[in-house]
């Protein structure tokens, strides 16, 4: 396992450095690991590098799998290279990923959160991304089974033991409420294999130029895998979703009704990159006007179970389920129940098609 002591003379070996660039202090190693142990190599004259290992057996595999989707989409989808930064290559003998690091891209979370702006040209970057992927490359030799999500609400023996209190509290609710399980099971049913698919997009895995200008990337394809391309988009309209429920504050004595005015994120700020996404995602595909119409009703019912599985993650070190996770489930069964609705009146999205 590297240590961070141990990156540069590693990168020295490799010939990935400049012995000079060392000596005039021009590189620097930062620690960022995660559920991955993970290296920042910042070069000042040239572009850096990510070291990405993962951590037992399990990590080692899916970083060893993240590898294997760079090296599949270089050849098999070039003209989505852009999109993604430059792999370097798979060290097989240490488990260890080395990409280029891209040092003028800032996460579309932190960007948010930094500016408390949603700009529709970084929201139309990323529905285009997803849209290149979905459409430049081929179906995966291997399907996933669909999102685990979507059968959250009949786990096996293992919740248990891997689930924290509130991540239980969760499952309880989507239990005991009438209905809540068979949409979920109806999204599952109605899963399509199309395309090779992210699978995890979120906000902290989009990469833009903070100027707005440039090409948004995509990072950590770990679980990237054949799948439904409209869990894809799906998942990046729950980002703004996500994004506004957060936001609103817990005020034990506003009614309910009460709630959208507090968020510091109104979505009324975000329905234009919301839909500039859309559009973006739609326009790239090239589908007619019924065909998106129809995807993008899969995709908002996506979304929903999108926000329970965000939800979820946000309980999972928690001993009960806060005010913003309960939002998420609500919502989650209202935009599930409802899809059509919520594409339209919701995230403001109108049919193409012209349909009521």
């Amino acid at each position: 396992m590297l240590e961070q002591a141990d990156v540069i003379a590693y990168l020295l070996e490799r010939g990935w450095l400049a012995p000079a660039a060392v000596v005039d202090g021009g590189v620097a190693v930062r620690d960022a690991s995660s559920r991955n142990r993970n290296f920042r190599v910042e070069c000042r004259d040239r572009p850096g590098y990510v070291l990405k290992q993962g951590l037992g057996a399990d990590g080692a595999a899916t970083v060893a799998h993240e590898a294997q989707v760079y090296e599949d989409l270089g050849v098999q989808a070039p003209g989505f290279a852009a999109h993604l930064p430059r792999y370097h290559g798979y060290d097989r003998d240490h488990g260890v990923l080395v990409l280029e690091l891209v040092g003028d891209g800032e996460d579309l979370r932190s960007y948010h959160g930094r500016t408390g702006t949603f700009p529709t040209a970084l929201g139309g970057q990323l529905g285009r991304a997803l849209a290149g992927l979905h459409r430049q490359t081929p179906m995966a030799s291997v399907e996933a089974p669909p999102p685990w999500v979507l059968s959250v609400h009949r786990p096996g023996l293992g919740v248990f033991h891997d689930t924290s209190a509130a991540g239980l509290e969760l499952i309880k609710v989507v239990q005991g409420t009438a209905g809540f399980g068979e949409l979920l099971d109806d999204l599952r049913q109605g899963w399509r294999a199309e395309t090779f698919t992210h699978w995890d997009v979120k906000w902290d895995n989009c990469l833009a130029d903070p100027e707005g200008a440039g090409v948004l990337r995509l990072v950590d394809w770990e679980v990237a895998a054949a799948g439904d391309p409209a869990w894809d988009i799906g998942s990046a309209l729950s980002q703004y979703l996500s994004c506004w429920l957060f936001s609103i504050p817990h005020v034990g004595s506003e009614p309910p009704a009460r709630f959208p005015a507090l968020a510091a994120y109104p979505l009324a700020a975000m329905t234009a990159a919301i839909r500039a996404c859309w559009d973006g995602y739609a326009d790239e595909v090239g589908i007619t006007a019924g065909e998106a119409d129809q995807l993008l009703c899969r995709a908002v019912g996506y979304a929903g179970a999108r926000l329970v599985q965000t939800a979820f993650e946000a309980s999972q070190y928690l001993q009960q389920l806060t005010s913003g996770a309960a939002l998420h489930l609500q919502l989650a069964f209202n935009v599930m129940g409802s899809p059509q609705d919520a594409a339209t009146r919701l995230l403001r999205i109108p049919l193409r098609s012209g349909a009521p």
